[in-house]
Order: structure tokens, then C-alpha cells, then sequence
């Protein structure tokens, strides 16, 4: 039987919570060549975080922005999460950027093993001839002059993955997951 966080809502008002504890606060700063995702990822490693918020982003550009987008799947219209990569190589400017960092098992490792995962969501726009786009970004979004974020770890939670859910092929697949408090 699935737990409460993996149903559907039976009420438009139904939601699911935990509450967490605000760890240290940091801000990084990357420059031309600095790829977001890596970069952000081995900060996370380099200073043992598990959870994060990335929030409070200043200004910067991007040349090429490399991005998952929503896009419908004409095999089966139910599928929700299915992602297609988009990629900008105009200069972009960063017009907002948030997201999480959180432990997501490594691919191809072993039962148990985990890494920081940067789950960046991010808008990009501006003159250059670049439309105003977002998505998820992805590895090789290259920096382009100085991007700035605030990073906030985020203590006192622990990773729950769906009932149903097996490392079998271990972290071929990563599933929806939810937190508990600890």
C-alpha cells in the first residue's frame, strides 16, 4: 500500500509537511567557464551537504543554457514528467533561479550510495536574441561573466522513496521521493 505522500489528493485543500531546521548559509559564486550544475554539486560534496535550498539569485549569463522542458509524450498522453532537453547557446541572462539540493543514489553505485543532487529550476531571457525561457537545468549550462546564489542548508529531514521502490540495477531510475523528519 502507498504512503500518504505518494497518493493523489482527495481534497483540493490536501497537502503533505514536514518541518525543518535552517544548517549554515553560504554564497557561491561562479564565473565564465564554471558549469552551474557541477559546480554547485561539488560545493555541495566539498562541504558534506545533503539538503539545500538554492534561492536569491543575482544576475548573470549563460552561453550555452542546457535545460529540461515539459513536452507531451504522444506515446502516452497520461505521462505527466515527461522531459525532453532544450538547449540555448545565445547569450542569456539569469532572470530567477531556485531549486534543492538533496542525496540521490548514485548511477551505476552501490546499494546505499548517494551524492548531492542540484534540482536547479531556472528562467533565463534578455536581449541576445534569447527568447524567455526555464526548465530544469542540466550539466553543461556554462557561465558566462558572474553568476551569485545564496545556498541554505537545510537540516533536521531525511529522504523517503516511494513503498514500492527497489534498487534493483541500483539508481538506474530515480523516482519521485518525499522527506520525513528526524
Amino acid at each position: 500500500m502507498p504512503d500518504k505522500w505518494e497518493m493523489d489528493a482527495e481534497h483540493p485543500t490536501d497537502y503533505q509537511v514536514v518541518e525543518t531546521k535552517r544548517g549554515r548559509e553560504f554564497i557561491i559564486r561562479l564565473t565564465t567557464g564554471a558549469d552551474v550544475f557541477l559546480a554547485i554539486q561539488q560545493f555541495a560534496k566539498d562541504n558534506n551537504i545533503r539538503f539545500a535550498k538554492i534561492h536569491t539569485m543575482f544576475m548573470g549569463g549563460l552561453q550555452p543554457a542546457k535545460f529540461l522542458v515539459w513536452t507531451p509524450d504522444s506515446k502516452n498522453p497520461d505521462n505527466w514528467h515527461n522531459e525532453t532537453e532544450m538547449t540555448v547557446d545565445n547569450l542569456t541572462m539569469v532572470l530567477a533561479m531556485s531549486g534543492m539540493i538533496h542525496p540521490r543514489p548514485v548511477k551505476g553505485g552501490q546499494v546505499g550510495e548517494e551524492e548531492p543532487f542540484p534540482a536547479i529550476h531556472f528562467v533565463i531571457g534578455g536581449g541576445w536574441n534569447a527568447p524567455t525561457v526555464g526548465g530544469h537545468l542540466n550539466i553543461g549550462t556554462i557561465v558566462t561573466g558572474v553568476v551569485e546564489c545564496f545556498i541554505t542548508e537545510v537540516d533536521g529531514i531525511e529522504v523517503l522513496f516511494p513503498s514500492n521502490w527497489r534498487p534493483v540495477g541500483f539508481a538506474d531510475e530515480f523516482p519521485e521521493n518525499w522527506y520525513k523528519e528526524i
